[in-house]
C-alpha cells in the first residue's frame, strides 16, 4: 500500500527534526568540551526560533493602552462573578525547581518569540486579574494598576509584549496570564524531560526553518537541595 502524501510529509518532518537535534547535540558536546568544568551530568538541548528584534524604549502610548486594558478588566471583575470569566484550557503547569531553572534559561536565550503577540495586553484576562485581587483584597484599582505598572521595563523588544525585555518577561509568574505560565514550546519540553536537580547547564540552539544558525551553553543556578 502506498503511503499518502501527508504520511510522507510527516515522516520527512520527523527526519528533519531528528537531524536538527542531532546537529544541536554535536554542537552541545563541542561546547561542553570547550567549557571544561561543566560537569559530567547530561546537558539537555533546547531548540528555539532565532528571534532577532531590536530593543527600544517603550512608547508612552503603549503604557496608556496597557493601563486602559487593565482598568477595563478590573471593572469587569468588580461587577461580575467568576462564572462570567472567559474559560480557556490553559492552566499553569506545575514546575519543579529543576524545570523552572531550565525554563528561565531557555526563555531568556530565546528572547520570547512566543511572547511577541502579547502586545499592549500581555495576554491578561479577567481570570488573571480576579486571582490577583482575590490574593490582595486590600488593593483598590489604582493600587492594582500601580502594581502591574511597577514591573514594566523601560525598554522592550520592538513590537513585542509590554513586559518583553532583553532577558525575558519582567512580570512575576504569579501576575502573568494562565497561558503565559502554561505554554511550553517543543524545545522547552524536550529539555525539561532530560533535566533534573543535578543538571548544570542547558544548550540552547537557535533555528531558522530546519537549519541551526547558532547556539550557546547556558549554565544553570545550583539548587540548594541538589
Amino acid at each position: 500500500m502506498k503511503e499518502s502524501k501527508s504520511e510522507l510529509g510527516l515522516q520527512a518532518a520527523r527526519a528533519a527534526r531528528a537531524e536538527l537535534y542531532a546537529e544541536a547535540e554535536r554542537r552541545r558536546d563541542a561546547a561542553v568540551r570547550r567549557a571544561g568544568n561543566v560537569g559530567d551530568e547530561r546537558i539537555p538541548v533546547a531548540i528555539v526560533p532565532h528571534h532577532v528584534v531590536r530593543l527600544r524604549k517603550i512608547a508612552a502610548r503603549r503604557h496608556h493602552a496597557f493601563e486602559a486594558r487593565l482598568r477595563e478588566l478590573l471593572r469587569f471583575v468588580r461587577h461580575h462573578g467568576a462564572e462570567a470569566d472567559a474559560r480557556t484550557l490553559d492552566e499553569p503547569l506545575p514546575l519543579s525547581p529543576a524545570a523552572d531553572r531550565v525554563v528561565a534559561a531557555v526563555c531568556n536565550a530565546c528572547r520570547g518569540a512566543c511572547c511577541a503577540n502579547g502586545g499592549d495586553h500581555a495576554f491578561l484576562r479577567t481570570r488573571t486579574l480576579r486571582a490577583f485581587v482575590t490574593a490582595h483584597p486590600w488593593l483598590d484599582d489604582d493600587a492594582v494598576v500601580a502594581a502591574y505598572r511597577h514591573h514594566l521595563p523601560e525598554q522592550v523588544l520592538h513590537d513585542g509584549c509590554v513586559y518583553q525585555a532583553s532577558t525575558g518577561c519582567t512580570l512575576p509568574r504569579a501576575m502573568r496570564s494562565a497561558i503565559c505560565n502554561a505554554y511550553l514550546c517543543g524545545g522547552l519540553r524536550q529539555a525539561i524531560a532530560v533535566a533534573d536537580g543535578r543538571t548544570t547547564a542547558v544548550y540552547v540552539g537557535r533555528r531558522v526553518g530546519d537549519r541551526l544558525v547558532g547556539g550557546r551553553l547556558h549554565p544553570l543556578p545550583v539548587l540548594d537541595d541538589a
